[in-house]
């Protein structure tokens, strides 16, 4: 076989694989958005759920933080523990999106797909600012 010949055959297996690749790793970032992610302020008075794809699903405060904390440091530990969800969440998403370089077929979409989820948490992130403030007006 000549290299030209090999040449051939290894992009004809390329071109045969791609719809397998591609819906393994469609998959697995699926699967990453679609899983829960939990974060927790430093003392454990807040917990945060989050979803893969970078909605807030829950925030819980405990009595202690309700009692203890003011309305600014409530909204400090709640965007604590946000973060740190969301971190979990955006590393797991990338980690999933790992394998999808610029050379590979279907990055674009990949690509894409990581730039709304960034998009999704800078929004949640304005919403949790808006929360706090309005806190804070609460307080005063």
């Amino acid at each position: 076989m000549t290299s030209a010949d090999e040449s051939m055959a290894a992009l004809d297996r390329a071109i045969a694989g791609y719809p397998h690749r591609l819906a393994e790793v469609s998959e697995r970032v699926a699967a990453a958005g679609s899983a829960t992610f939990t974060g927790q302020d430093e003392g454990g008075l807040v917990t945060v759920t989050v979803s893969g794809a970078g909605a807030v699903l829950s925030v819980r405060a405990g009595d202690r933080a309700l009692r203890d904390l003011t309305g600014r440091e409530l909204g400090e530990r709640v965007a604590t523990a946000v973060n740190l969800a969301l971190g979990q969440a955006e590393a797991a998403v990338a980690a999933a999106a790992e394998q999808t370089g610029a050379a590979r077929p279907g990055a674009e979409d990949e690509a894409l797909r990581l730039r709304e989820f960034e998009q999704r948490m800078d929004a949640t992130l304005d919403q949790l600012d808006r929360l706090d403030r309005a806190l804070d007006r609460l307080i005063d």
